[in-house]
């Protein structure tokens, strides 16, 4: 089968590999959607850490049953989306619901193991979650929507009633979704900064009230001027460097909550003096529960949120060298999602 290998700092290349054999109760999938995430093409780049080549990357997929085992739940054609992080259901996190930081494995396509840029991969059943009526791209979704479902669902419903303005720093595939998410929920002025005017017309179509693009205008001027210096209840971080993780704090009211996302860069410098005067907090979200993923993906098939906008390239599996190449080359930002088909 074809594979899609990460080898080297920007530097992808395309094998022909065997065909997974499954084993006992897995499922032989064949992949049929992989969305290229950002964290995807951070680690093609060499900056996190996070992608130990030679290894296949890939997590946000949807595909259909090739193979099924004696018994199994899911007949032979079923559609599916893989929940790609293993648990192992009995540890005192996952008996808490927090699958995703349970320490059983590696989420797919992290460090050296690999993912699902590929034809086929061997899963066991309770990673599946079928589907119908929506197609493979848009179910391939659920993944990064899952991400962003979990971090807007820090704040509770309260919470977001009250907050006269949240703000998104960052307004790639996880900061829009966010948007929408909140959005759904009812949030009232939601504020988007990021540094492509192409990604903040977007974010106006999925809803954002107010936007900031930190290249024309002073950061912290904007938001003052926005909120009337009041400052911001929420701030959601979904790019994971350190200037935009000082902004996520910067921009809050007293008492304010700073949730991030963005995993790009290991260490970053806070203003504790800032955190400890203004009674700030601070959430880490570290991607998504099976509460979270498979109502996400029943967000997408009743048409909840709304991903046109965010779909906008589409590659063979075999040209996936040159998708990674296209998006070294992203510069105006209007590579947002990017899917592998096969």
């Amino acid at each position: 089968m074809k594979a899609l290998y990460y080898v080297g700092e920007s530097t992808m290349e395309m094998r022909e590999i065997a065909k997974p054999v499954p084993h006992g109760s897995e499922y032989l999938i064949q992949v049929k959607s992989n969305g290229i995430c950002g964290s995807d093409f951070e680690g093609y780049k060499g900056k996190t850490g996070r992608r130990t080549p030679p290894m296949i990357m890939g997590h946000e997929f949807s595909g259909v049953v090739q193979e099924a085992p004696f018994g199994g739940k899911y007949a032979v054609g079923q559609k599916v989306v893989v929940f790609p992080k293993p648990y192992c259901g009995v540890c005192e996190f996952c008996k808490k619901g927090l699958v995703n930081v349970c320490p059983e494995g590696i989420c797919m396509g992290v460090l050296d193991v690999n993912g699902s840029m590929c034809e086929y991969v061997a899963i066991e059943e309770k990673y599946l979650i079928p589907f119908e009526g929506i197609s493979f791209n848009e179910a391939a979704f659920t993944e990064p929507l899952a991400v962003a479902y979990r971090s807007v669902h820090k704040i509770s419903d309260a919470e977001l009633k009250d907050a006269k303005y949240t703000i998104i720093i960052g307004a790639g595939t996880i900061g829009l979704l966010a948007l929408a998410v909140l959005k759904y929920r009812g949030a009232k002025n939601v504020i988007v900064s990021d540094a492509t005017d192409f990604r903040l017309e977007v974010a106006k179509q999925l809803g954002a009230d107010f936007t900031i693009n930190p290249r024309n205008e002073d950061f912290s001027e904007a938001v003052a001027r926005i909120t009337g210096s009041t400052g911001c209840d929420f701030s959601i971080e979904a790019v994971g460097i350190a200037p935009t993780a000082k902004n996520s704090l910067e921009c809050l009211k007293i008492g304010g909550t700073a949730i991030w996302i963005g995993n790009a860069q290991k260490m970053v410098e806070v203003n504790m003096q800032k955190i400890v005067t203004m009674e700030l907090r601070i959430k880490g979200n570290y991607v998504y529960d099976l509460e979270g993923f498979n109502e996400s993906l029943h967000l997408i098939a009743q048409g909840k949120i709304n991903l046109q906008p965010l779909m906008t390239n589409f590659y063979r599996l075999e040209d996936g060298v040159q998708a990674f190449k296209d998006l070294e080359n992203n510069r105006d930002g209007k590579m947002l999602k990017v899917f592998l088909e096969s």
